[in-house]
């Protein structure tokens, strides 16, 4: 099957390795910049080590690969692959990485670059449907109709235990983290249109908030797709992230439940204690 269609994807729709590989994705990197460097996410450093380092106090960024580095990304893989090749972005307006890899997919022939609209898991969804896809044989521009479609079916959200790390990364003033550290307002972080934005707030200790994040964004079950969620979550407890789970599925009954940690990029923005349910609807 040498023409068969290679599915290739941002490193930050946090899939875990293993499924990397039984689906034969091709993953790209992205950049975490720290006080000491600039290191490469997935290949230098990961979600624990960010977590130790951002625990000392110290301030860190993400950024997308350039234009240059994902025309070289893509020569590589056509060394190996005849075949039309589908890249799966994060949402476009969250960073540069759908402008760098369509850039450098028109260096290229049968490169076809998407924009995901979402991000971590939201992301992994329209990767599983894609690789299935061609795994089974389907052509690019049914895969591509698929995942267009699908994208618009994805809820991507994320609660945040701490506003410190968003307010470090400019995400928000100094005056709004400050309000929801004294009266311990959690933000519901939430996709649409390929932008992030507060959706709601959470209040309380970590399992009361956490119950209600999951309770909202989880309401009208009849319209979830309960085939397959992912729990995505940043330096939580295997207790906590079990924790987690048994609420998730006190609500809806997913026949899969895929669980995660994030990546060094969505771990730098975001924070320790932060996680989210990540689904389709029907």
């Amino acid at each position: 099957m040498a023409n068969r269609v290679l599915i290739s994807v941002d490193c930050v729709c946090d899939l875990p390795r293993k499924m990397w590989e039984d689906l034969e994705l091709s993953v790209m990197y992205f950049y975490v910049k720290t006080e000491e460097g600039r290191f490469q996410d997935i290949i230098e450093v990961n979600a624990e080590n960010m977590v130790e380092y951002l625990a000392q106090g110290k301030k860190a960024h993400s950024s997308s690969a350039s234009m240059e580095e994902y025309r070289g990304y893509f020569e590589k893989i056509r060394r190996n692959h005849d075949g039309p090749i589908i890249h799966i972005c994060i949402a476009r307006y969250l960073s540069e990485s759908f402008e760098a890899a369509s850039k450098a997919a028109g260096y290229l022939e049968n490169v076809y670059v998407v924009d995901s609209a979402q991000l971590s898991g939201g992301m992994s969804l329209l990767v599983l449907t894609a690789a299935e896809m061609a795994k089974a044989g389907a052509d690019y521009e049914l895969i591509l109709k698929e995942v267009e479609m699908l994208r618009e079916k994805v809820c991507t959200s994320f609660v945040v235990d701490s506003t410190a790390h968003l307010y470090i990364n400019g995400q928000i003033s100094k005056r709004i983290a400050t309000l929801c550290e004294t009266f311990s307002l959690h933000p519901i972080l939430q996709v649409r249109d390929s932008r992030m934005g507060a959706s709601g707030i959470c209040i309380g200790n970590q399992k009361r908030y956490a119950k209600t994040y999951i309770k909202r964004m989880l309401k009208n079950p009849e319209t979830i797709d309960t085939n397959v969620a992912f729990l995505v979550s940043v330096g939580c407890s295997y207790e906590y992230v079990n924790f987690l789970k048994e609420e998730v599925q006190k609500i809806i009954k997913f026949k899969k439940i895929i669980i995660n940690t994030a990546s060094a990029t969505i771990t730098c923005n975001c924070g320790p204690g932060t996680f989210g349910i990540l689904f389709a609807r029907k």
